[in-house]
């Protein structure tokens, strides 16, 4: 059976959840970092003990997902952004996969060529993997997708592997991400993502897998192949559905949490991220960040080492 994710972080988590492969108190030596006068050698020795404890709790509640780590795949990259058809949307896509990785934003310490090179792997599993999903679903192997209905690019990836997948006759299942996700201590989980969890959690989502018959799979096709006509510059999920949407939707969210006076930019990012929820990531805010400033909404206070690092304020 063929498992697929939509992100390099879900990726990475099913490979060990396969097999159940957690980080615990025995994989080796863990390093803590602490500001030299911030806390007390007693605050320090807590935080570890509970580190410690919390490590021991999900190493008691792992169990595998079973199947083998070779058979992952990540067929897509974030197909909520950018173009999905056209005569040249392949170079489209290979150009927003540039830009995501560093383009726009080059962090201080990387050269265009370490993202090049980031670029060229992603670009060629993605390749691999799609071809490799394809010769499955056409040899009526079984598939089981892995979604969060609340990430855009997650649910984007749904829907483009149940159009890749709607003419075959293989066995196709999905386990939906849940809102809420009671937990054994009688407290509640909330991820946006499948990659938010330890891979030994994994295994426990296990009874919500349902079967996608091909009547499901060609009526999503049909819907994603009317979001591939639109071709609009974003997709994002509004009231539980996938739409089309301008380049400027995040705005509104942007704005309401613009501070008084200066900031940083990753303030403001982290802010929006962290209130509001929106299953995006700090590239597609950054970029309206940085179209706010060039229409003169925001002003450049400092420069930073970096663009996340400028300091920034409103207008007027």
């Amino acid at each position: 059976m063929l498992q697929v994710v939509f992100s390099d972080s879900e990726r990475g988590a099913l490979k060990l959840a396969t097999h159940c492969s957690c980080i615990n108190s025995e994989d080796g030596p863990i390093g803590f970092i602490f500001g030299e006068g911030e806390t007390t050698p007693e605050e320090q020795e807590r935080a570890m003990a509970k580190l410690k404890a919390q490590w021991e709790e999900e190493k008691r509640r792992a169990r595998p997902v079973g199947g083998s780590p070779g058979d992952v795949l990540c067929p897509s990259y974030g197909l909520d952004m950018g173009p999905l058809s056209g005569p040249n949307v392949d170079k489209a896509r290979f150009n927003l996969l540039t830009a995501w990785l560093g383009g726009d934003f080059p962090l201080p310490d990387s050269t265009p060529e370490d993202y090049a090179q980031q670029r060229d792997q992603m670009w060629e599993q993605r390749q691999q993997d799609r071809l490799r999903l394809l010769e499955t679903a056409e040899n009526g192997e079984a598939v089981r997708i892995w979604y969060s209905p609340a990430a855009p690019w997650s649910l984007c990836g749904f829907y483009e592997v149940c159009w890749l997948l709607r003419s075959f006759d293989c066995p196709v299942t999905a386990l939906e991400l849940p809102q809420w996700m009671p937990r054994e201590d009688g407290t509640v989980q909330s991820c946006l993502s499948w990659g938010e969890l330890v891979p030994g959690d994994w295994a426990a989502f296990l009874p919500l897998e349902r079967e996608i018959p091909k009547s499901v799979r060609r009526a999503i096709a049909m819907e994603w192949a009317g979001l591939r006509k639109e071709n609009a510059p974003l997709r994002a999920v509004v009231n539980g559905r996938l739409v089309s949407v301008g380049e400027d939707f995040y705005d509104p969210f942007i704005r309401a949490h613009i501070p008084n006076g200066v900031f940083r930019v990753a303030q403001l990012i982290g802010e929006v991220l962290g209130r509001e929820r929106l299953g995006i990531g700090d590239w597609c805010l950054a970029k309206r960040i940085k179209a706010m400033l060039d229409q003169g909404e925001l002003i450049t206070v400092s420069k930073g080492d970096g663009f996340y690092r400028d300091e920034v304020r409103r207008a007027s």
